[in-house]
């Protein structure tokens, strides 16, 4: 496994974020996900550490759809852009970073995301989305977590369904609204705690003011969630892109 995480939980632990490395929750193409044990000071149960792999080694079909964009917004900033395609480190932090202002930014916004919790050169440390699954055996009455299970996986009451369903177009609308598509969207993306839904996975969100492809890629976005629950008889692909092209009018003139 292509991943220090020694360096990455010694960096972690000295910042008051994590404890001890527990165990791998995911290993991807382009990042491992560790789940931890919390600082207290953090105000989480659990800590998911995400670290991204060798940039260098990693392949990105949507490389393009990511920066595009995002060097159109920095015309004006050529230093910054200069300084991303300096070397393969810089251009691994540019990412990191921007998983990590989009988690910010939208869990600022109550936005349903993981707590984002401390950010690194090649990774990220969140709230661990989790669920209780009894209590522990050492006598303190811990509450001991699960990872939630993917949206794919989840079983979801009709009544759930539904909540989950108009959870998460709100949600895209309101990712909208604050300029910014996630771009990848999909129930292998979205987490179920407790019946409701939480988005992760957001290295390649886009911001919608300079994407080329924004409506194509909130059109799938949507698509590809209400396809899901169409299987439930709660919408359709079709449904999402008519919804998508509604709000990409409205956006496109200011009046979502």
């Amino acid at each position: 496994m292509d991943i220090d995480i020694d360096a990455v939980a010694e960096r972690f632990a000295g910042d008051a974020i994590i404890l001890d490395v527990e165990q791998v929750l995911k290993s991807g193409k382009e990042a491992v996900v560790f789940r931890c044990s919390a600082h207290p000071s953090t105000g989480v149960e659990a800590v998911a550490v995400k670290v991204y792999k060798d940039i260098e080694k990693r392949g990105f079909r949507d490389m393009a759809d990511y920066l595009d964009g995002r060097i159109g917004r920095t015309i004006r900033k050529r230093r910054d852009i200069l300084h991303m395609f300096s070397s393969p480190d810089s251009m691994q932090a540019y990412w990191v970073q921007a998983e990590y202002e989009a988690l910010e930014r939208l869990h600022g916004a109550g936005l349903p995301v993981p707590k984002p919790l401390a950010m690194c050169d090649n990774a990220v440390a969140m709230e661990f989305v989790g669920e209780p699954a009894g209590f522990g055996d050492d006598g303190e009455g811990g509450v001991v977590l699960e990872p939630a299970p993917r949206l794919r996986d989840a079983r979801l009451g009709s009544g759930e369904a539904a909540a989950a369903k108009e959870a998460l177009v709100a949600a895209v609308r309101r990712m909208l609204e604050l300029d910014l598509i996630h771009g990848d969207l999909s129930p292998y993306n979205v987490l179920v705690r407790e019946g409701k839904p939480v988005i992760i996975d957001f290295p390649q969100a886009i911001d919608a003011r300079f994407h080329s492809r924004g409506a194509e890629m909130l059109s799938r976005d949507l698509a590809n969630i209400l396809g899901y629950f169409g299987k439930r008889g709660l919408g359709s692909e079709e449904e999402g892109r008519a919804l998508a092209a509604e709000w990409w009018e409205l956006y496109e003139r200011n009046a979502l």
